[in-house]
């Protein structure tokens, strides 16, 4: 028996026709299962993908966010020698106050070392008193009381020549006698 389509009989094929118990439009059960799997594994392709661009974003960031802690700070301890001293707690020696010579009350003063810095002009002879001003460098004022020792240095109680009102307290460290301005 020879048929006109021999291919059919002597080739083996995947095709189905309809008629070998599928409809037509249907398609065979080894294939849908073969689709599931290539799915399946593209899914976990694509979490894995996922996984690791998250986990290299934490990475990059690390360090960046609230998340983070202090970072702590090493100490390294290096040995020492005592310090041996020759006087003992009770010898010490009390500072000698600072002498304002030429200042007197009556006279023109003017600050002076500040450093730019200015002076504090406070509220009583001392440095635990209210601060109430800054005097700037190089102005002027007129002693009206002192010297009051305080801290060992000694406070004058000095008032602006142009505004009586601000009268306060400067330490004699920073102000110098002039002559009349």
């Amino acid at each position: 028996m020879h048929s006109d389509n021999w291919t059919e009989e002597t080739v083996p094929s995947r095709r189905v026709k309809p008629g070998y118990g599928e409809t037509e439009g249907h398609v065979p059960s080894g294939l849908n299962a073969a689709s599931a799997y290539v799915w399946l594994l593209g899914f976990v392709v694509l979490l894995l993908a996922v996984i690791v661009c998250g986990l290299w974003a934490l990475y990059l960031l690390r360090g960046r966010g609230a998340l983070s802690g202090p970072t702590p700070t090493p100490i390294i301890w290096t040995p020492t020698t005592a310090l041996t001293s020759t006087t003992s707690p009770t010898e010490m020696a009390e500072p000698a106050p600072t002498i304002s010579p030429g200042i007197a009350i009556g006279r023109y003063v003017r600050v002076a070392g500040t450093g730019g810095q200015g002076l504090n002009l406070r509220s009583g002879p001392g440095e635990n008193y209210a601060r109430m001003d800054v005097a700037l460098e190089g102005e002027v004022f007129i002693v009206v009381d002192g010297p009051t020792p305080s801290g060992g240095s000694e406070w004058w109680k000095v008032r602006d020549p142009e505004d009586e009102e601000r009268e306060w307290w400067a330490v004699g460290n920073f102000l110098e006698p002039i002559e009349h301005p």
